[in-house]
């Protein structure tokens, strides 16, 4: 199952927002969208620089479309991942972690797929 955030994507943008805003000042954060129950996956930006305006629309683009998806100030809830699909986006630390009923073998493969690092809960 492909993960709903695509890496290089967020990333981009990421970086984009993040040396536009490098002039006015900088924001820090940690924040998250948790796309359970309907689907095993939640995705936090851990040290995130500038705003989270983009973050949060798609968030709710996800809620709208499938139903799930909730924006938080906050890291992802580890209990119950099986792991995650990091990636360094030039703007802090994305990370897809996946819960039951993925496994850990489903989420290594994922990473590899998508070029990005398998972390352990």
């Amino acid at each position: 199952m492909k993960s709903l955030f695509s890496t290089s994507a967020i990333s981009a943008l990421l970086l984009s927002v993040a040396l536009g805003l490098s002039a006015c000042g900088s924001l820090v954060g940690d924040y998250s969208c948790d796309l359970r129950p309907k689907n095993p996956q939640c995705t936090d930006w851990r040290n995130l620089i500038g705003p989270t305006v983009t973050q949060e629309a798609l968030c709710k683009t996800l809620n709208t479309a499938g139903g799930s998806g909730v924006f938080a100030s906050v890291k992802c809830p580890l209990e119950g991942t099986v792991g995650g699909c990091q990636t360094n986006t030039g703007a802090g630390l994305q990370t897809n972690w996946f819960y039951a009923p993925r496994t850990n073998s489903d989420v290594q493969a994922e990473c590899t797929k998508d070029k990005t690092t398998y972390v352990a809960p």
